[in-house]
């Protein structure tokens, strides 16, 4: 990329994200360039912690809800992995009991993860959705700054000298 002497490679990035000292550039145009590198700044030190607490919400949510749920269902899923045939495995009851496990650590996974990207992608979609909102606003300043400086100049131009 080639750069006319004794301009730094940085004014580029500079005049893309309106943060150049150019006299054309409007005062609202400078203020939402300053926004949305604000909103971008939020955006990246707040989705990372976010994203982590929903995830670790999300396992936590699952593996104590997992057996609860399973328990007082009528068929359970789970797999046994201690054989009951011994007479220590007998309860007062006399019914054999057999150590068991719960079959539900890939689903529990699999939520946390889901619950990770979801919070990811709401995050942007609110980011957007605040850009938007804020570059409405600034264009409604705009186009009534606009206004109200031709009407001033506008009739100069077109003959009206009233």
């Amino acid at each position: 990329m080639k750069t006319t002497p004794g301009r730094p490679r940085r004014t580029r990035l500079a005049r893309a994200l309106g943060l150049d000292s150019n006299p054309l550039r409007r005062a609202s145009d400078r203020a939402e360039a300053w926004i949305r590198i604000g909103l971008l700044a939020a955006v990246l030190i707040a989705a990372p912690m976010a994203a982590s607490a929903a995830g670790a919400w999300a396992h936590h949510a699952g593996v104590t809800a997992g057996p609860v749920e399973a328990a007082t269902a009528h068929h359970p899923k789970t797999a046994a992995f201690q054989p009951a045939v011994a007479s220590s495995y007998l309860d007062q009851a006399g019914q054999a009991r057999a150590g068991t496990r719960w079959e539900s650590a890939a689903s529990v996974r699999t939520d946390a993860v889901l619950a990770v990207i979801m919070t990811l992608a709401f995050m942007a979609l609110a980011l957007l959705a605040a850009l938007r909102i804020i570059r409405v606003f600034l264009t409604r300043r705009r186009l009534a700054a606009w206004a109200a400086a031709w009407s001033k100049v506008g009739p100069q131009w077109s003959g009206d000298r009233t």
